[in-house]
């Protein structure tokens, strides 16, 4: 995103070979574009949940690099214009999606033991990413041309299966509540590996997904659920405070 933002007026100047006005002038309305769809992502996010913008905001930054480095193929001004197209799909589509979850999603998921120094590494990896992105990012177009804008919609489909596979709905839940879905997710896998990897009816079950698949199951929980699901996963102890043992299944066994 932040290639696209800094190098939008080079991007249309080097790539798809506008004017110096121009470029500057789209870069503008670069900008009106990407507030916009900014301020969307503000009235979607609880409605439409985290995961689900993660993934629509993936396959759409996706499509549009893909769009952007196929036009630039041919080589001739029709065709950039598709380009031009592509980097405003880009950046709506990271501004209504992908731009407030790297600072939410982060403290969601984290306990309160490890949330603050998870959010302080969660932070600093995303600056130096943006650093390096937007360091190499005029070498490339020097060197491999449209194969940039390749390079960028691969990085975005490597994405796609992390996402649907290992990243829990938060949406409209409380922290204590996912807590107990991240409790709930271990305990049912550690569950299955004492039981062999099978499920009751002796087919082999696939664990990786197991907190997305708890996030997905698990109701919206009262105060009164949140506290009973805590002492059962050894969340709190009996006096509410947090717990200090593992994890406590039915039947009293601890994991």
């Amino acid at each position: 995103c932040n290639a696209v933002i800094y190098y939008f007026p080079i991007l249309f100047e080097q790539s798809i070979h506008q004017s110096h006005s121009i470029s500057l002038l789209l870069g503008g309305i670069n900008m009106i574009v990407y507030s916009i769809f900014a301020t969307v992502s503000w009235f979607i996010i609880e409605r439409a949940g985290r995961r689900k913008l993660f993934l629509w905001g993936t396959v759409g930054q996706g499509l549009s690099m893909v769009l952007v480095f196929s036009c630039l193929i041919p080589g001739t001004e029709a065709a950039a214009k598709g380009a031009a197209v592509g980097l405003f799909t880009y950046i709506a589509s990271f501004g209504a999606t992908w731009l407030p979850l790297p600072w939410l999603y982060p403290a969601e998921i984290n306990p309160l033991k490890t949330r603050a120094k998870a959010n302080a590494l969660s932070t600093c990896s995303n600056w130096l990413f943006n650093f390096l992105i937007v360091m190499i990012t005029p070498i490339l177009i020097d060197h491999i041309q449209w194969g940039t804008y390749l390079f960028f919609a691969l990085m975005n489909a490597c994405f796609l299966p992390v996402i649907y596979l290992w990243y829990p709905e938060t949406r409209r839940r409380s922290l204590e509540e996912i807590d107990i879905i991240f409790a709930r997710g271990f305990v049912e896998a550690d569950g299955v590996e004492r039981e062999g990897g099978r499920t009751d009816g002796g087919r082999m079950r696939w664990r990786g997904d197991r907190y997305v698949r708890a996030a997905r199951e698990m109701n919206f929980l009262s105060d009164e659920e949140i506290e009973a699901e805590q002492r059962r996963y050894g969340l709190v102890d009996e006096s509410g405070e947090a717990g200090r043992g593992g994890s406590i299944v039915d039947g009293g066994k601890e994991v």
